[in-house]
C-alpha cells in the first residue's frame, strides 16, 4: 500500500496544502518514572547525555490507531500515540541533566516543509516546558515518508554535542522513500560508540514488515533496543523502556574480602570450588570468571572490526605471563568469541570468529612454541548472563580461554 497525500479543504487557516492536522489527544496515563531520582540514588548512572527523536510525520500516521494498551481514545491515530510516548519520555527526563535534545519530523507537504524534514525542537539544552510546548505545536501530517532526509540532517544538527546520544525513531516503518540503512551506518561511522538506536514502532497488522525495517537500525548500530507502541504502554513497561535508554545500573561498591576456602576442593586453585568449576584445568594465576573459566575482559572492538587496538595489548599480555608462570604444562589453549544478542546470529557468529582468530594471532606470535592455540567463534549462542540487561550483555560479550586435552 502506497502513502497518498491527505487532501483536505481547510489546513492553516483554510489553504489547500495536502495536510492533516492531528490534535493531542487524551490518553490514560500512568505515573512516570522520574530517571534523575533513580540517579540521585546511586542505584543507576546516566548513559546518555543527548536525545535526538526522528518523528514519523507522513501520511499514514493520520490513520486510526489499531494497537492495544491506550485506552481512553477510540479513535486516536498513530501520530497521536507517537505524541503521547514522547510526552510521557519528557516527563520522565524531568531534571535529567542532558546537554542536547532534539525532534526532527520528516514528511512531506506545505504544512510540514517540502524539503521533507522540520526541526520542531532543538537541537538545544533540555526543558520540559519548551519541549512540551514544541510537541503541543507539533499536529500537521501529510506525505511521503523522506526519513532520509531526517536522518541526513541529524549528522549536523548533531556535530556539536557532546556525551552519548541515543537516536529514537518513532514510526511506522512503512514504506520509506529509501531505506535508511545506508543512513544509519554513515550516522553510525560519524559518532562511533557515542551513538545508539532506538525505535517504536507505531504501526497496524498491515505494516508489519515496518517493524523489522525499524529493528534493523538498531542491529546495524549495535546497541540500542526496537520495540513497539503497545509493548511500552504500561507504567512498568515504559519505565524499563525509559531506563534502558538513559540509564544503567551502578556497580556496587563491595569491601574487599578474603575469598572464603572452597568446601569441596578447588584442584585449579582458581578459587572457585570443583563442583561449579566448568573449566577445571585453568594454569595458575589465570583470571576466571564467577564458573572459573579464563577470561579476557575489557578487549573492546570497533563497530563491526576484530583487529585488536595497542591499548588492549597489556590485557593480552596478562594471559602470556600466565603461560610464562607455569612452564612444562605445553597447554593446549582454545580462544572462544562470544557476543551478546544485539545483531542477528548470522551476523554474530562470523563476527565472534574473527576476534577469536586475532586473539589466537596475537598470543601465538607473543608465546612461540610455549603453547599451542585454536580459536573458535560461538556467536550468541552460549550467554553466561542475561541479554536483558547492558550489564549482562557486557558479561556475554567475551574472550575466553580453555585448556583442552
Amino acid at each position: 500500500m502506497k502513502k497518498y497525500r491527505l487532501i483536505a479543504t481547510t489546513c492553516l487557516g483554510a489553504i489547500l496544502t495536502g495536510c492533516s492536522i492531528q490534535p493531542i489527544r487524551t490518553f490514560e496515563s500512568p505515573t512516570i518514572v522520574n530517571l534523575d531520582q533513580l540517579v540521585q540514588s546511586g542505584e543507576y548512572t546516566q548513559k546518555t547525555q543527548v536525545l535526538y527523536t526522528v518523528l514519523d510525520a507522513s501520511s499514514s500516521m493520520s490513520e486510526a490507531y489499531q494497537g492495544i494498551n491506550y485506552p481512553g481514545d477510540s479513535t486516536a491515530t498513530k501520530f497521536a500515540v507517537e505524541k503521547v510516548l514522547l510526552q510521557r519520555l519528557n516527563k520522565s527526563m524531568v531534571d535529567l541533566p542532558l546537554n542536547a535534545v532534539a525532534i526532527r519530523n520528516f514528511g512531506k507537504a506545505p504544512c510540514l516543509s517540502l524539503s521533507g524534514s522540520d526541526l520542531v525542537y532543538g537541537a538545544e539544552k533540555y526543558s520540559k516546558q519548551a519541549l512540551h510546548k514544541s510537541l503541543g505545536k507539533t499536529e500537521c501530517v501529510s506525505g511521503g515518508s523522506p526519513i532520509n532526509k531526517a536522518l541526513e540532517a541529524a549528522s549536523g544538527d548533531l556535530k556539536k554535542t557532546t556525551g552519548n546520544i541515543a537516536l529514537l525513531i518513532l514510526s511506522d516503518g512503512y514504506h520509506f522513500n529509501a531505506s535508511p540503512e545506508s543512513t544509519i551506518k554513515a550516522l553510525k561511522k560519524q559518532y562511533a560508540d557515542r551513538l545508539c538506536v532506538y525505535s517504536i514502532w507505531v504501526g497496524n497488522t498491515k505494516e508489519q514488515e515496518g517493524q523489522a525495517a525499524l529493528a534493523a537500525l538498531t542491529t546495524i548500530a549495535g546497541c540500542g533496543l526496537a520495540t513497539k507502541a503497545e509493548d511500552i504502554a504500561s507504567e512498568r513497561t515504559f519505565d524499563a523502556f525509559a531506563k534502558e535508554v538513559f540509564l544503567t545500573q551502578a556497580q556496587p561498591v563491595v569491601a574487599a574480602i578474603e575469598p572464603p576456602a572452597p568446601v569441596d576442593g578447588d584442584e585449579d586453585q582458581d578459587g572457585v570450588p570443583d563442583s561449579r568449576d566448568k573449566c577445571p584445568k585453568t594454569p595458575k594465576g589465570a583470571k576466571v570468571n564467577k564458573d572459573g573459566c579464563w577470561v579476557i575482559e575489557g578487549v573492546n572492538f570497533d563497530f563491526d572490526k576484530s583487529v585488536i587496538k595497542p591499548q588492549y595489548y597489556p590485557l593480552l599480555d596478562d594471559v602470556v605471563t600466565v603461560i610464562d608462570q607455569n612452564p612444562g604444562l605445553n597447554l593446549n589453549i582454545e580462544i572462544q568469541g562470544h557476543t551478546d544478542n544485539i545483531g542477528t546470529p548470522a551476523y554474530n557468529l562470523p563476527l565472534s570468529k574473527r576476534r577469536a582468530y586475532a586473539v589466537k594471532q596475537y598470543l601465538s606470535n607473543k608465546v612461540g612454541k610455549k603453547a599451542a592455540f585454536t580459536s573458535e567463534g560461538f556467536g550468541l549462542t552460549q550467554p553466561i548472563d542475561t541479554n536483558a540487561t547492558a550489564e549482562g550483555r557486557a558479561h556475554n560479550r567475551r574472550s575466553q580461554l580453555l585448556v583442552i586435552d
